[in-house]
């Protein structure tokens, strides 16, 4: 009997194991075995994406593989309602407004009575500072700083990210690199010679897996303005929306598509307070004692 209870599998632990942040451990590191992970085949409308791997050895293009990618990131309806949802929140959590109205009791001046109360057979007023006066104090004005930040949803934010990596791909403006090392010269130059030979365009993102970047693309990118290097853990759709040509490393593409397939099937909410597993075993025990054993408690 106990070999048999030892046999079967803990339900719980595994789903339990699958929630929390080690969960991207779990997945594939092979770009094959991500490209076909939840992936149903069945489905025969559903087309495999893949891309060119391609090597920065020399200036015109050299494709070393050609790589599958998965179609739940890659493959995505383009909803250009979610991307403008994405770049309005993005645009709006950074602006601050300093703006200070000053009231009647904080302008100068205003302290004397402009004329008697009696006799003029003008309105009665007790200071030239007040708001109904010109140049007077603003009465229920805004009072900065003032933010408009807001939270945008995760799910909307991890679907924005998909359908820009789906319209990069689509449009023939995501490259996948091998590795940055393999750039000979960090002369900037050189790299703008390569973009123009590999029809690039004017501006392009260059996103790695890591924050530190390798020295030749550092110099060749630090003299212009619109070839620009971020992690892959900074990845945002406002980047990549602003820059014509988005490249890949191939360790970064390898995380990028970890990180999003993990987000999006985990069992959880990612909204801490309304994670209803960290309270579902505290409720299932207020019943274990419980007479009534056909009225079980209601979770």
């Amino acid at each position: 009997m106990s070999s048999t209870s030892d046999s079967k599998p803990n339900l719980h632990h595994s789903h339990k194991s699958s929630c929390n942040n080690d969960s991207i451990n779990l997945l594939p590191n092979s770009l094959q075995s991500l490209a076909e992970w939840r992936v149903d085949k069945r489905n025969k409308f559903c087309v495999q994406p893949e891309a060119w791997l391609t090597s920065l050895n020399k200036l015109e293009e050299t494709r070393v593989d050609l790589i599958p990618l998965n179609p739940t990131i890659f493959r995505v309806f383009p909803r250009i309602d979610i991307l403008h949802q994405n770049i309005v929140w993005q645009l709006n959590y950074r602006s601050v407004s300093f703006i200070k109205a000053l009231t009647r009791a904080e302008m100068p001046g205003g302290g004397r009575k402009p004329w008697p109360q009696k006799g003029t057979g003008r309105a009665r007023h007790g200071s030239i500072r007040s708001p109904i006066w010109i140049r007077g104090g603003i009465s229920h004005g805004a009072r900065g700083p003032r933010t408009r930040f807001y939270m945008l949803p995760d799910s909307v934010r991890l679907q924005g990210l998909c359908v820009a990596l789906t319209i990069k791909h689509i449009q023939d403006d995501l490259v996948i690199v091998d590795s940055f090392d393999s750039l000979p010269s960090g002369e900037p130059k050189y790299l703008e010679e390569l973009a123009e030979c590999r029809n690039w365009g004017f501006s392009v993102l260059f996103v790695d897996v890591t924050d530190t970047a390798p020295v030749n693309l550092f110099m060749a990118t630090s003299e212009n303005v619109a070839f620009n290097i971020i992690p892959a853990y900074g990845l945002n759709c406002f980047s990549m929306l602003k820059h014509e040509t988005l490249v890949l490393s191939k360790d970064a593409l390898i995380y990028l598509q970890k990180r999003i397939l993990a987000q999006l099937y985990r069992a959880e909410s990612l909204q801490k307070k309304y994670k209803y597993m960290d309270n579902k075993e505290i409720l299932m025990a207020e019943g274990e004692h419980d007479e009534d054993e056909f009225m079980t408690p209601f979770v």
